[in-house]
Formats: structure tokens, sequence, C-alpha cells
């Protein structure tokens, strides 16, 4: 048996305990390393994540100031850089509450955000530095873990650029494509649905059809499809839009409205089709109409086509039914020169038997002149011959924008006969009926009829270097968007056609006939964004501002204002189904 002194096993027991304890030690130095190691991976994750706050914040920024940076090294910025507490200039301690993004104990994270990398219609390159603070107790900053985020935002590009209001419906260009809400019974809304004429019960079939809600309008193989959509207009219960020198329209063509030729009771279309004709292989730059007509330039040229009776065609006769393109008619006195040149047609004009033109600077106007709606002077009578050609409306040059809307002039419906209002020389002028003060002539008044031009009253207060951009009239009211962006409407208000929030009565007999401002701020127009367009149908008014959302004000009946509600709107109600889609990111 082998036997063991009692110093060898000392010396095994020394050996072993010291080697247990250099195991020990490893592993202690390990855990604390893995430690180390773990929680600095967490202040880098917290620094990554307050990076891509600040990449959110950019965002945030583009999205609400029109794709536009305002921070930074820009044009109109201070060179300031985005941070927690900072506004969309960069104007640090803006929002005192968020001077971080978190902070907890003796750990606190921040980002800033600098010039974008890259930047264009429908991308932007972003970079922020996220930073992770350790701190004593007095906010002394210890340590720091930074990490760079870069982030790639697109813009959809879904934004309105075009509004247009017609009977019982509106219609907007929205990312270069065409949307409608209201009523559709002859396919008006140019989505393929339509029940015509003489369904076996009209109310529920057009109910059937019918839409509170921006409805698509079809863009078929060969005709709209694929092609860019630069003008829209909507009349009585048809529309026409210009894409690529060509027009489309869609609606009821009863009396050849649609330019394809045909016409009749039954005829409508609720898809676009192309208008040929006289305009085939000619560019059109230009497009309008009015009631049951339309009307294009092309060549500089007018072409109208659809109802000609009272002569809203102005081919010189009382054609009622012209389904192709036919040129107005040139060479007579107080007309046209034969040697014009057109450049635009008059919006709106949703009822009346009149239509207008701008020509080498000049209005021109023809159709009916019961109430003097021609502008040139001549007879306003209830028995005044129709204008069978385009005849030019008295002292007025430099006119860039022209609208005109109202009724056929029948016996009883003095009330709602034609007015027309004309931008010129950077101010606005009205004729034709004045009786619910849509002239805007307060120093005359509300009166019957004018027959020639009348510089509508500036607001109070308006800067004389504010002038006007463009004018848009209903039927018993007018607006005018200024060079800043303000609108101003006047005339009736029974719908809220004003867009002020005036309640029912709180104007005499419901009209004024001072431009009255819609309402800016909060129910109305957001604070802060301009107006760039502006649009009128029979009884309501549409704006668009500048980060392309669309809002619309008045008559609601058939859920022409787009809310999805048939409640009239007595200010600015944003068509909430055309809101652009937001930013995103691309990770």
């Amino acid at each position: 048996m082998i036997r063991f002194d009692k110093g060898y096993s000392l010396a095994v027991m020394i050996i072993m305990t010291t080697f247990i304890l250099a195991v020990l030690a490893a592993a202690y130095r390990v855990t604390t390393r893995s430690y180390i190691y773990s929680r600095e991976e967490y202040y880098y994750k917290l620094a990554q994540e307050a990076g891509e706050s600040g990449t959110a914040a950019a965002n945030a920024c583009l999205d609400i100031n029109n794709w536009k940076q305002t921070w930074g090294h820009v044009a109109g910025a201070a060179g300031l850089y985005l941070t927690p507490s900072s506004d969309c200039k960069g104007q640090d301690g803006k929002i005192p509450t968020n001077k971080y993004v978190m902070s907890e104990g003796s750990i606190r994270t921040i980002f800033t955000v600098g010039d974008l990398n890259f930047h264009d219609d429908h991308h932007s390159d972003v970079s922020a530095v996220g930073k992770t603070q350790l701190v004593d107790s007095g906010g002394t900053v210890l340590r720091e873990y930074t990490v760079s985020v870069k982030k790639l935002i697109t813009r959809p590009g879904l934004i309105a650029t075009k509004s247009s209001s017609g009977t019982y419906r509106t219609c907007g260009i929205l990312s270069n494509s065409i949307w409608c809400w209201g009523r559709n019974r002859y396919g008006q809304l140019g989505n393929g649905r339509s029940v015509g004429h003489n369904p076996s019960n009209p109310a529920k079939a057009a109910l059937s059809v019918d839409s509170d809600i921006p409805v698509k309008v079809v863009k078929q193989t060969g005709v709209l499809y694929g092609k860019k959509i630069d003008d829209l207009f909507t009349a009585q219960y048809h529309s026409c839009a210009l894409a690529e020198g060509k027009v489309y329209c869609w609606g009821y063509n009863g009396t050849g409205q649609l330019g394809n030729g045909r016409s009749g009771e039954e005829e409508h279309s609720n898809v676009p089709i192309e208008v040929k004709g006289a305009l085939a292989g000619k560019t059109v730059t230009s497009i309008g109409g009015s009631y049951n007509t339309s009307c294009a330039i092309a060549g500089g040229k007018i072409y109208c086509w659809g109802e000609g009776f009272h002569g809203v065609t102005g081919t010189g006769d009382n054609t009622k039914v012209r389904p192709w393109p036919t040129l107005v008619k040139s060479g007579i006195s107080g007309g046209l020169p034969n040697s014009y040149t057109a450049t635009a047609l008059a919006t709106s004009g949703t009822r009346s038997m009149n239509m207008c033109a701008i020509a080498n600077g000049f209005a021109y106007c023809w159709g009916q002149n019961n109430v003097g709606q021609i502008g040139n002077n001549t007879s306003a009578s209830p028995a005044a011959q129709p204008v069978y050609s385009p005849m030019r409306v008295s002292g007025l040059t430099n006119v860039t924008n022209i609208s005109q809307d109202g009724y056929l002039a029948q016996s009883g419906e003095a009330d709602r006969f034609t007015h027309v209002c004309a931008a010129a020389n950077g101010e606005a002028y009205c004729w034709g009926n004045g009786r619910a003060g849509q002239l805007g002539m307060a120093h005359i008044g509300y009166i019957a009829k004018k027959a020639t031009p009348v510089k509508v009253d500036r607001p109070a207060g308006l800067s004389p270097s504010d002038k006007v951009k463009k004018v848009e009239v209903g039927i018993w009211h007018s607006c005018m968007l200024m060079n800043s962006g303000r609108v101003f409407c006047w005339g009736t208000n029974a719908y809220g056609h004003l867009g002020a929030n005036l309640a029912p009565g709180a104007l005499p007999n419901n009209r004024s006939v001072k431009p009255i401002e819609i309402l800016v701020g909060p129910g109305g127009i957001p604070a802060g964004q301009r107006i760039i367009d502006l649009a009128a149908g029979a009884n309501r008014g549409c704006a668009v501002v500048e980060n392309g959302h669309s809002y619309c004000w008045g008559l609601n009946d058939a859920g022409q204002i787009g809310d999805g509600t048939h409640i009239d709107a007595r200010a600015p109600t944003e068509s909430l189904f055309l809101r652009p889609t937001q930013n995103r990111y691309i990770y």
C-alpha cells in the first residue's frame, strides 16, 4: 500500500487552491468585461435610437413645410441644426419639454440633424447624429457614445394641384390622377358607373352610383393612361380634362358636349373619351366649359362644341346641337379680329348660357345678354337678343383670368342670371347680375345688372401691392385669390358660400357686397399654409394649399365637399380623402 506524507498533501492542496482561484479570477474578468461590453452596447443602442428620432424629426419638418428644408445652410435658414428642443428652423429651446430624447438618472440622449445629403422632388437623404451621455449628479458629461444614422425618405407625391367644382360635384387633380365626388347619374364622376337618363326609379338609381367620397376617374389604355394631366373643368353634367395636348370628356352628352360626334337624350359616357374632329392632330393649350358646352384653344384659336342654343358655342348662329368642335366666329365689328391669339377660357360656368375667353390680353364674352353679362355696354334687358359670337368686354386690358356662372335666363328667375368677373392689371372686375352682391361693389351696392366692368372694392387693410392672382365665381357669389395667398369672397352666404364661418343670419339677408376673407386658423385653412389655387362651383368654393391639401366650403347636399358628410360647410373643410400620403422611410 502506497502512503503519502502530510507535506505532500499540503502541497497538492495549495496547488489546487491556486488553480481554482486563478480560474475564478479569469471568470470574473470575463464576466466584468461582458458586463462592460453589454452596457456599452446598450449605450450605443440608445444613441442609435436617438439618431433615428432625429431623422423622424427631419421627416416631420419636410412634411409640414411642403418638402422644403427649413434648417441648416439653405436659403432663408439661419444655419441652425435640428435638436430635440428645436423648431423646424433649428431654433433651440422652442420645445423646452423636449430637451433630451430620453433622460433617466445618469443617462440621457440627444440628436442633431444637419443639412440634407441629397434632396429632390421625391427623395431626401438625411443623416442624424445620436448621442448617449453619461453624466454626474451636476449634469457634467463624463462620457459620450455617438452613432450616425442615415435614412432615405421618399415623398409619394400625392399632391392636389387643381380643383374644379361643377353642379353637385367636385373634381380635382391629385398626383396626375383625377378624382371626383358628388352626383353621378350620367357618369360625371368618370369612374365607370352611371344609370343614364331614364332608369325605372331615377332617384333610387342615382343614389346607387353617387359618391360622398372621391373616386378615381378611369384611365383607359390609349385615352388617359400614362398621360400627364394638365388641366380640368367641370360644367353642368360633364367634365373635360387636358392631357398632353389632347382633350378628354365624360358625363352627359345630350347636346354633343363630349365632342365625339354623338348626341341625344340617352347619350353619356361614364369614362373619359377623346375629343377629335377639328381638334385631331392639333395641340390644345387650354380648355373651358359652361352648362352643356365645351371649348378648347388650339393654335391660338377657339373651338367650341355641345349646346349652341343662345349662341353659347360662339359660332355665329343659334344651332342647338354641335357634336364636333367648331371654330368660333371672328372678324366682325367689336368682336375677335381674324388675327387673334387666344390664351385662356373662362372657368366655372356650371349652368349659365354664356362663355368667355381671353385673347391678346382682352376679354371676350358671348351668349345671353339679359343683364349685361357680355360686358360691352350693349342692351341689357329680358328681351335682349343673345350674342352669337365673341364680343370684346369694354375697358379691360391685361386680362389674366376670367370666370362666369349663373343660370339660363328665364322669366321669373332674375336673381339667378349670369355674372362675370375677371382679373386685369392686378385688380378684380365684375359685371352682369348683382342682386346678391356678387359684383363686390360696396360703393354702388346691390344692383340688378351692370353692363360694363366695375372694379371690386379692395378689402380694408389689404396692402396695395397685394394684387389679384385669380377670380372664381359661382351662381350667387364670387371669390378672389391674392398673390399673398389670401382669399376673399362676396355675395350670398346662404350655404356658407363666403367660407368665413358666419352663422345663418349673421349678415343682413345672408349676403355681403363687401369682400370677406375666408376663415384661416382653427376650424378653417390651417394657419401658415399658403393658398396656391382657387375654384368655385355653383354654391361653393374650393382651395388648394401649398402642402397639397384641398379644402372646400358651401353647399354639401350631394357630398360635394368631400368630407364624407352631407352637412353644409360654412368654413373651409378639408376633403380628407384627398389628403396626401405621408412621407415614407426606406430603411
